[in-house]
């Protein structure tokens, strides 16, 4: 907390010696000083707190400057009293009173030391936030480069000092490239493989386990563990630096450049353990592969592999649904057109498959076995369906070459493309894979990259290094400046947005957080999985962070914590009960294991019920008559609706509610009355 007597100690220093040490070039002001100071003082009284602007506020501090430049001129006895007993505590009032609670909190010793010797006088003519700010990007960014190693293969001195081989597989998706490493890891005494998902850990667990070798799963949302056990299945978050393997495998390492999780591949590179270590991965990203292996001072070898079966770019573009065809995968890019386009096939007849990210894992993989099984044709996915699953698809269409990737809607990269399309023709099912998409124009564009090679991967992602938590500065400036602070390629820094925005709402309710002030501890909250973007998951995070030591255990989730309906609801649900676990894990917390398990039974057969009971509902319908929209279409109103409130205002038919009328997934602002009225007022089509 700011000790207000001291800052006004430090700052009339400051004034007096920049009077003593700065000479004015003229004497204007110099005989009404005296009457000004008077003037001047009774202004600052009358100025109410954090009501007076930055820029008011430094012409303060200059005009001050100017007045003691003359008082001590003229050694004012009087005028030097008035201005160090009266006008300071006016001006530190003023200036402390606008700050934020995080940046009062900069204000210390130190801080203050820094003015003195690295921006003696500044108080002098700018207010103390302008200065912060400046402190900030000066002070923490020489700590941060002081405190972290220039070399980033330097954090891991245990992997450092031996001497690992890696097994580079280097090839395209469908080529056995991931076989091959397996095949060696089940030979090895202790050994731990390392993928992007949870539902590829399981995959190997269950390999493990058919080849009767002991395996535990180790993943963010579950352990099973097995007395014994030579192999650990785990994602490559949970990569345990301490432990000594004889073989890892690193898969799907291409994603090492990915700004959110690729520091997890990087660490793992650089860390893991083993004398041995297999990585699977695609060309694209073979030289910082290798970079990374030769700061390591390690050997490596490369296996390449080809396809096993070929894979076609069709001519002739799909249409649907008159083109859709058993084996078929189609690919959208939001969870509602993905169950918008299941809806419409499953009204004609197909059953389908579906697949996006906030389905569990669990219903994600019994989705994957319905089609695997015959039991479902088609699968509607979004590109969660890119990343190592394995799926007996024959053709892969896309029914969107586009997506939001967070900032704004953005085409497809090649790399994005060859990923997606890469799961047509599973060996041992087809001779051939095709690629399809959606029109012609649609066809074109994934035709062009699809034949493209694909661009190499140029970067690698940093992870924050955890030893500035260390630092006395709140974390979330030290993030701040951190990401800010350029490093050498092909390092780059992970996104901090996650983080910075969970720091924000848990600093609101700082007192009511038992170790906020511990950097540690709330790193270990602040990076915990979670979707952010739902309200109900962070209010349960919020919670937890003020409550996990009022008990040995969390409050265990309720639904009725879900603000949601239908599936959403129950989705929402079983992120809370991921949220509970997790949170738990990373502060010690004890789990109700048996609670939580029969919990997350219910919920997946719930949403398993709604995913294969009736789609219709899900059909995106024009929000007046209730007719389907067309598949393309952006809008929320039918091409006769809308003509009709062209013509005369309003559409031609209101469908009464909960009968025809197309039902929504989500509630959102301006749904129908209000539209109605846009459209009405307006005479524009609303987009949805």
């Amino acid at each position: 907390m700011i000790q207000k007597e001291k800052l006004s100690q430090f700052y009339f220093s400051q004034y007096r010696d920049c009077a003593k040490n700065v000479k004015k070039k003229n004497n204007e002001g110099k005989k009404t000083y005296v009457e000004r100071i008077d003037r001047l003082l009774a202004e600052m009284k009358q100025a109410k707190d954090g009501k007076i602007s930055q820029a008011h506020l430094e012409e303060y501090h200059r005009q001050i400057r100017n007045l003691a430049y003359f008082a001590f001129k003229e050694n004012n006895q009087i005028a030097i009293m008035k201005i160090r007993d009266l006008m300071m505590d006016e001006l530190v009032r003023l200036d402390t009173t606008i700050l934020r609670q995080d940046e009062q909190e900069l204000v210390t010793a130190k801080f203050l030391e820094f003015l003195r010797t690295e921006q003696s006088f500044d108080i002098c003519q700018k207010s103390l936030r302008s200065i912060l700010s400046r402190y900030m990007n000066v002070e923490l960014r020489n700590q941060i480069i002081g405190m972290v190693p220039t070399r980033p293969e330097t954090e891991f001195p245990e992997a450092l000092e031996m001497r690992r081989r890696f097994v580079l597989h280097i090839g395209p998706t469908n080529c056995g490239k991931t076989y091959q490493a397996l095949e060696r890891l089940k030979l090895a005494q202790k050994g731990v493989y390392l993928g992007p998902l949870r539902l590829l850990a399981l995959e190997v667990y269950e390999k493990m386990k058919e080849a009767q070798i002991p395996c535990s799963m180790l993943t963010g949302e579950e352990r099973i563990y097995e007395e014994n056990s030579r192999i650990v299945s785990s994602t490559v978050e949970m990569l345990d630096l301490d432990q000594k393997y004889d073989v890892a495998v690193i898969d799907e390492a291409q994603m090492i450049a990915d700004s959110d999780r690729g520091h997890s591949w990087t660490r793992a590179v650089l860390g893991v353990q083993a004398e041995e270590i297999h990585v699977c991965m695609s060309a694209s990203a073979e030289e910082v592969i290798t970079h990374l292996i030769s700061l390591c001072g390690d050997t490596f070898e490369v296996n390449r592999y080809e396809r096993k079966t070929r894979l076609l770019c069709e001519d002739e573009a799909f249409s649907f649904p008159d083109d859709v065809q058993e084996g078929d995968a189609l690919i959208v890019f939001t969870k509602r057109m993905v169950l918008d386009i299941a809806g419409r096939l499953e009204r004609s007849g197909v059953k389908v498959s579906v697949i996006y990210g906030s389905l569990p894992p669990e219903i994600r993989r019994r989705q994957i076995q319905l089609f695997a099984e015959g039991k479902t044709r088609i699968v509607v996915s979004t590109d969660a369906i890119g990343m190592g699953l394995n799926l007996p698809v024959r053709r892969i269409v896309f029914v969107q070459t586009s997506k939001f990737d967070g900032k704004h809607n953005r085409p497809l990269t090649t790399s994005e493309i060859r990923q997606i399309a890469g799961r047509a023709g599973r060996f041992g099912l087809y001779d051939t894979g095709y690629v399809n998409a959606v029109g012609q124009d649609g066809l074109s564009y994934i035709k062009e990259r699809f034949y493209e090679d694909e661009p190499k991967v140029d970067h690698v992602s940093l992870g924050f290094p955890q030893i500035l938590l260390d630092m006395d500065d709140p974390l979330d400036a030290v993030m701040t400046i951190w990401k800010s602070v350029e490093i050498d390629p092909p390092f780059e820094k992970i996104s901090v947005e996650d983080v910075l925005f969970l720091y924000e709402r848990a600093y609101r309710d700082r007192k009511e957080i038992d170790g906020f002030e511990d950097k540690h501890i709330l790193y270990r909250m602040l990076t915990c999985s979670i979707d952010t973007r739902n309200r109900d998951v962070v209010s349960l995070w919020l919670y937890y962070c003020k409550t996990y030591t009022a008990d040995v255990s969390l409050h265990f989730p309720a639904l009725i914590m879900c603000s949601d309906s239908g599936l959403m609801r129950y989705e929402t649900f079983y992120k809370l009960l991921d949220l509970y676990y997790q949170f738990s894990v990373r502060l010690g917390k004890e789990v109700d294991t048996l609670r939580l398990e029969r919990e997350r039974a219910k919920t997946e057969d719930t949403i398993m019920r709604y995913l294969t009971k009736d789609k219709k509902m899900y059909i995106r319908k024009c929000q007046y008559c209730g007719t389907p929209l067309a598949l393309e279409t952006s809008f929320g109103v039918c091409d006769n609706c809308y003509a009709q409130i062209r013509r005369e205002g309003k559409p031609a038919s209101m469908s009464p509610p909960g009968k025809t009328r197309g039902k929504r997934m989500e509630r959102r602002p301006g749904s129908a009355p209000e539209a109605a009225r846009h459209h009405r007022s307006r005479h524009k089509r609303r987009h949805i």
